[in-house]
């Protein structure tokens, strides 16, 4: 969309306050950008496939208190199709995070927030949410956690009993796989009060009740905005922190991330006897262990 620039460096937003959006694909990330903004800025997923393909931010920011904040839309972790596999998020964003042959780093980040939403009706956290969990504090380190919201989204309303009881277990057992794993991070509930109506159902309502609607949106993405920037980061991420500690000759697989994501694909070579998949993964490996990285982006 012309709204929306794709981030090839995350240098060329230095100076501004930014905020990362991650999450699993159909988790509410595009859809919370346009609340935000309160209108379409951004395609939102409805799908079951992913509308985002690639990293990108908004032309314009959006004011939030002091702040004019620029929010950066990423690929959907654990995602259906070959741009959001974790090999091709780790390349995405090493390549974004990576200095170049400018490596003079300001001591000021230019990420100031982080959010991870989960779809509160994905149910219990299985093993793709957890690799997802892993994935992110690769890229995110633990010295920036103060500055993560995670936001749970898709609530039923409280008229819907038999849902909201098992959101609510599910939210329970995301709040204590966070507060154990990623201290210092905040859980907040996003439409909690006003419950979560689709495409559809927004079509049925009169013109002014859709706006009311749309209005409670708006409001409930700005005031996650504000508590998230109550607490703004200090200092850079641990994947851009590493990209500017290591040489030249740094390799992907010498990352956190990059050793993450090769842990996690070759258990998914221990699972599967497809050979064809068996070698795509192996390739996928060898790239994330070998590739230059100043090769393979400049």
């Amino acid at each position: 969309m012309e709204n929306v620039t794709v981030l090839h460096r995350i240098e060329g937003l230095q100076g501004k306050s930014v905020v990362l959006l991650f999450g699993k694909t159909r988790a509410g990330k595009s859809t919370f950008i346009n609340d935000a903004y309160g209108k379409k800025v951004v395609e939102s997923t409805e799908g079951l496939t992913s509308d985002t393909n690639e990293i990108s931010y908004v032309n314009w920011p959006i004011h939030v208190d002091d702040h004019d904040v620029f929010l950066v839309d990423t690929i959907g972790l654990g995602g259906s199709g070959g741009d959001h596999d974790r090999a091709s998020f780790t390349w995405k964003w090493l390549r974004i995070l990576h200095p170049g042959k400018n490596r003079k780093s300001s001591s000021k980040p230019t990420v100031k927030g982080i959010l991870y939403f989960i779809d509160i009706t994905d149910g219990a956290i299985n093993e793709d949410n957890i690799r997802n969990l892993e994935t992110f504090k690769a890229l995110v380190g633990e010295e920036v956690l103060e500055s993560v919201v995670f936001v749970t989204t898709k609530w039923s309303t409280k008229a819907e009993p038999q849902n909201r009881k098992r959101h609510e277990k599910n939210f329970v057992g995301w709040g204590e796989k966070i507060r154990r794993e990623f201290p210092g991070a905040s859980i907040l509930r996003l439409d909690d009060t006003t419950g979560r109506l689709d495409e559809e159902d927004r079509n049925k309502l009169s013109s002014t009740e859709r706006r009311k609607r749309e209005g409670e949106y708006h409001d409930n993405a700005i005031r996650v905005l504000q508590q998230l920037l109550t607490k703004t980061a200090t200092q850079p991420i641990l994947a851009q922190k590493e990209m500017y500690a290591g040489g030249k000759r740094m390799k992907a697989g010498d990352t956190t991330l990059g050793r993450t994501v090769v842990r996690h694909l070759s258990g998914d070579i221990e699972r599967t006897n497809d050979k064809k998949i068996i070698q795509q993964l192996k390739r996928a490996i060898q790239a994330l262990k070998n590739m230059v990285m100043m090769k393979a982006f400049f």
